[in-house]
């Protein structure tokens, strides 16, 4: 049954006719991209709209939208957000888009979503559905700013070039917000990535203890090679104050030499 829907889609979108009936349609684009989504997400297949016009989806999405219902608004966020898409609203969609957050998140399915659970927590404070609501209390600056946060840390390509612009973070030290939410969780979402990366960095530019805590703090979880390894050549980029200098004297004293200062390769399972 689902590969009949699938081909149905398949059959319709391809059309080259209509194609050309719904290039300026934004009201069009947005109802055939969630009724595409609805039935796709209900029979468990990729939706066929998405991959052929998500140009035109994510062009009408940057418009004002003043022609279009704020259900439909709604629902597009809400099915941009299963295919991993955090967008930045305009201030006027924002509530209509922190609704479809509560509502992905509330549905307790991440696992079939491309929505990233970390990401969901950075931005909005969120680990788990029964707090859904939350992410109501989060003010548009804030959000923007965590957004542009996780934009630049997943630019780079190495951790190197990541480390050499950490100028480039600075700013997001005065988030407090995101600040405390790397406090509070780095360690449940911890990985060999461009978020992480991003969070140490700002850790180790940060002069309050708080941020130094943190990191001490991190050590003391019977932490594997590779990630011994992670952290030692974060901090040795940054040993340019005594705090920073402790934090990695620190690692050496609780684990090999060698986790730290020879490469450590991941061993994949």
């Amino acid at each position: 049954m689902s590969t009949n829907r699938l081909k149905k889609q398949e059959k319709r979108y391809e059309n080259l006719d209509f194609a050309v009936q719904i290039k300026k349609d934004n009201l069009g684009i947005l109802k055939h991209f969630i009724e595409s989504e609805k039935e796709a997400h209900e029979h468990d297949f990729q939706g066929q709209f998405y991959p052929s016009y998500h140009y035109e989806i994510n062009r009408v999405m940057s418009t004002k939208m003043t022609k279009i219902p704020d259900e439909i608004i709604h629902l597009a966020f809400y099915y941009r957000l299963k295919l991993g898409t955090l967008d930045k609203p305009l201030p006027q969609h924002f509530s209509l888009f922190l609704n479809a957050v509560e509502k992905n998140i509330a549905d307790n399915n991440l696992d079939k979503s491309y929505l990233s659970a970390y990401k969901i927590y950075l931005l909005f404070g969120v680990m788990n559905s029964a707090d859904a609501k939350n992410v109501h209390h989060i003010t548009y600056e804030a959000y923007t700013n965590s957004l542009h946060f996780l934009a630049i840390s997943n630019s780079y390509t190495s951790f190197p070039n990541l480390r050499k612009k950490h100028i480039r973070f600075l700013p997001f030290i005065e988030n407090k917000t995101l600040m405390q939410r790397i406090y509070e969780g780095i360690s449940s979402y911890f990985n060999s990535d461009f978020t992480t990366a991003g969070s140490l960095v700002l850790l180790l530019l940060d002069t309050q203890q708080a941020s130094k805590d943190v990191l001490f703090a991190l050590h003391k979880n019977k932490l594997e090679n590779t990630t011994v390894w992670l952290l030692g050549s974060f901090y040795k980029d940054f040993q340019n104050t005594n705090i920073n200098k402790q934090i990695l004297k620190n690692l050496y004293e609780l684990y090999p030499k060698e986790w730290i200062d020879e490469y450590q390769p991941r061993k994949w399972s």
